[in-house]
């Protein structure tokens, strides 16, 4: 199909992350061409069951993970993946990479987030992971140097990770995963604790004005 497109970013973490991050590009769009097959093909991205279809690719992509001879027990990666299709760009957001629109205005080039990043810093990540047993905590506030709040003054986006070091994810025993993000592919001990490979999904119609999109890690 010469109208649609498919762009990923995978960036790895932890001692085998080089490997999840392979393992997630080299899979995704494979996994991505089975669910369509299910669904008659890529017009399936054009009626209701698109959200389903490209979160079941990535949910299925991080089970298939588990179960490859990489060790993901402490090791992931994101995954900020776009579908262009004709005027439409389909946008799957799994952590703490992202995507931008660059917009062409009378003052210049703006730019505009296309996807949010997945953190403790966000009160619904935070309380998401929360429900199902995690602790968030900084290491400052664990080492005692820090007193117990989640006032971190911002929600996600501009410049958050150079406030210090950011709220992460603990399980219990406050020993692990001690991940800064609240979604991925892998990670399977930080998966018992919350953390989750369901993407947010986001569909943006390009406008006369739109000129670039941008998937980048940090």
């Amino acid at each position: 199909d010469t109208n649609s497109h498919f762009f990923g970013i995978f960036d790895g973490h932890g001692e085998y992350g080089d490997s999840c991050s392979y393992f997630a590009a080299n899979s995704i769009p494979s996994q991505l061409v089975r669910e369509l097959k299910k669904q008659g093909g890529t017009k399936a991205l054009d009626g209701p069951k698109m959200e389903s279809i490209y979160s079941d690719t990535l949910v299925n992509v991080n089970k298939a993970m588990h179960a490859s001879r990489i060790d993901d027990s402490l090791s992931g990666t994101t995954a900020i993946t776009v579908i262009l299709r004709g005027d439409t760009l389909l946008v799957a957001n799994v952590g703490d990479s992202r995507a931008i629109i660059a917009s062409e205005m009378e003052e210049g080039l703006v730019y505009s987030p296309l996807s949010d990043d997945q953190t403790p810093f966000r009160k619904d990540e935070r309380e998401r992971v929360k429900l199902r047993g995690a602790r968030v905590l900084t290491l400052e506030q664990i080492e005692g140097n820090e007193p117990i709040h989640e006032n971190w003054g911002a929600d996600s986006g501009d410049q958050i990770d150079e406030v210090g070091d950011p709220p992460r994810v603990w399980d219990e025993s406050l020993e692990r995963p001690g991940c800064a993000f609240t979604r991925s592919l892998g990670d399977s001990v930080a998966e018992a604790c919350g953390v989750c490979s369901e993407p947010e999904i986001l569909a943006w119609k390009i406008s006369s004005f739109d000129r670039y999109v941008i998937i980048a890690s940090d």
